[in-house]
């Protein structure tokens, strides 16, 4: 059976990322047209020396004597000094131009990518958002820190340069045409094959990143039930799919080579067979011929770098384009007074909530992954707890209660159904601020002694000290930073609480105490609990065993663990 990833987000076209582009340089428009009026400087300066070496050439076979001569030197040396300081100050600008620019990208990305809804993120796997505010904006910073320096000084030297050779002699710059079918030939063939090579490049890297992620993350569920074989298989297989489309990216890049060798060959050869039958005629000087070669010669370089550098400019293309898919993707940044209109309103919850799921199904449109026939009642101030492998769906109906999904079929009841559920996943976050600053997130009016007491209930009394500072926040362990937020929820007092693996990313020094945490936020409140370990799960009064998006089994611990099944399976592995 072929491992096919999974659908990731959205691409921009090349369109939609040349509009964000231009827009995030008319930010810095006096600075990107300085930029643009010094390398076309630098460039114009480098034409200098060769111009100077042919006047030299023809001094020497006219015996011009040694005071021309050496005015020509002069000139040849103040040319070239000239323009590499030149290009110097225009690479310090361009590099300061890139770095802004790059910073405005980052935070319209990483904003964007906060302001995606939860259905849109986990429609797809994880590892892909992952790896584009990692792995694609570091591509795209290194193309900004190295690529487009080369880029521009590239396209101003071979502009300048033809310019110059045209104006020397036409024919010389006609006889330099012929290396122009080599570069069109190769590079149309690289870029035709390598668009396709290094997507799939970065798509094969976030499914492999994925696959290490699910394998880690689920490494408990996966021994439990013997499938770790099956884990490291697909992580293995992954892998290789994403070294073989590397190499063959190498080949890719190796055929150009080729190509750009045999213009350069036959390009030089033409100039030089051209200027020799029209020096043969007396239409130009042996200088001349000379200045033509040294400046063909001087495309080499940067028509070099510019073709070898594709393979560095596809990757910051496909890296901008996946980037900007996400900011595209994104709702609209809400308003001022939109977000004040959302901002919570702590009220004491209601002591009898109960969830009801009737024939609920799920399924996310561009992957086709979810659940299907869950029907569930959990009763006010119960715990229902949702165990299975990673992607059998039990995180997925987590979120559809939550509302973060909208069921596709079937019906979610709250009721009250004013009632929002309280989402703790496993994921850590430690907010800027104080201790106190991280409580008030979700009930600004609460007083000193309110946080005291949620704060004592979930054994973090090592934070009551820390309330009354007013200094920045210190750094927590991963066990303090899920006790600060199980009391956050604490603090919030919701009817219905939803515990998403809230231990999986808790060390085993904290686990125990986090745990505790947990029992006494489930206490009196309906609770849906997600959890990899079994022995805290054991306390629900009913477990719902997932399997391929549904529920597979269903009863106490003592109806499972009496039964042969999946849940007797998970236990028992664990116990041993």
């Amino acid at each position: 059976m072929t491992d096919t990833p999974t659908p990731l987000l959205p691409i921009a076209t090349g369109a939609r990322v040349l509009v964000v582009i231009r827009m995030l340089l008319r930010r810095h428009r006096r600075r990107s047209a300085g930029t643009a009026v010094l390398f076309l400087v630098a460039s114009a300066l480098g034409v200098v020396l060769p111009a100077c070496l042919g006047r030299i050439v023809d001094a020497v076979s006219t015996d011009a004597g040694i005071a021309v001569i050496v005015g020509w030197v002069v000139g040849a040396g103040a040319g070239a000094i000239a323009a590499a300081l030149v290009m110097l100050w225009a690479a310090r600008v361009l590099t300061g131009l890139v770095q802004d620019v790059l910073a405005d990208l980052r935070e319209d990305v990483f904003a964007s990518a906060m302001r995606l809804p939860v259905s849109t993120v986990d429609d797809g796997e994880t590892a892909d958002l992952l790896s584009r505010v990692t792995g694609d904006v570091d591509a795209v910073a290194e193309a900004g820190g190295d690529v487009v320096p080369m880029l521009l000084s590239a396209g101003f030297a071979i502009g300048v340069s033809l310019v110059a050779l045209t104006a020397l002699d036409p024919w010389l710059a006609l006889a330099g045409i012929a290396s122009v079918p080599f570069y069109l030939l190769g590079t149309r063939a690289f870029l035709r094959r390598s668009r396709v090579v290094f997507r799939e490049v970065r798509v094969r890297e976030a499914a492999r990143s994925q696959a290490v992620l699910e394998a880690v993350e689920g490494i408990e569920t996966l021994t439990a039930l013997n499938e770790q074989d099956h884990a490291l298989t697909r992580v293995s297989t992954r892998a290789e799919d994403s070294i073989r489309m590397q190499i063959e990216g190498v080949r890719v890049r190796n055929r150009l080579f080729r190509w750009i060798n045999g213009g350069e060959l036959v390009g030089l050869g033409a100039i030089l067979a051209a200027g020799f039958v029209l020096q043969a005629n007396g239409a130009i000087t042996v200088g001349m011929v000379t200045t033509a070669a040294l400046l063909f010669h001087r495309l080499f370089d940067p028509v070099g770098q510019l073709i070898f550098g594709l393979d560095d400019i596809q990757r910051a293309a496909i890296g901008l384009a996946r980037l900007v898919g996400i900011i595209d993707l994104a709702p609209a940044k809400p308003t001022a007074a939109a977000e004040a209109t959302g901002s919570p309103d702590r009220k004491r919850r209601a002591t009898s909530v109960g969830v009801d799921l009737r024939d609920v199904g799920y399924r996310y449109p561009t992957t086709g992954r979810g659940i299907s026939e869950i029907t569930l009642r959990i009763e006010p101030g119960t715990t229902a707890a949702l165990v299975g492998s990673s992607g059998s769906g039990k995180s997925t109906l987590a979120r559809v209660i939550a509302g973060h999904h909208p069921a596709t079929t079937g019906t979610v009841r709250i009721e009250p159904e004013t009632t929002t559920p309280y989402y703790l996943s496993q994921e850590l976050h430690q907010f800027r601020g104080t201790i106190a600053d991280n409580l008030r997130l979700v009930a600004p009016d609460a007083d000193h002694d309110e946080m005291v007491a949620v704060l004592v209930a979930v054994g973090a009394k090592w934070a009551v000290d820390s309330l009354t500072s007013t200094g920045a926040g210190v750094s927590l362990d991963e066990g303090r930073i899920q006790q600060l937020a199980i009391a956050r929820a604490l603090l919030a007092d919701p009817a219905v609480v939803i515990l998403d693996e809230a231990t999986a990313d808790v060390g085993l020094l904290h686990r125990d105490a986090v745990e505790e945490a947990i029992r006494v936020l489930r206490r009196d409140r309906t609770t849906v609990l997600i959890a990899h370990r079994l022995e805290p799960v054991s306390t629900a009064e009913q477990i719902i065993v997932f399997a391929d998006g549904r529920a597979a089994q269903r009863g106490t611990h003592d109806e499972l663990l009496a039964t042969e099944g999946l849940y007797r399976s998970f236990w028992l592995a664990q116990a041993g």
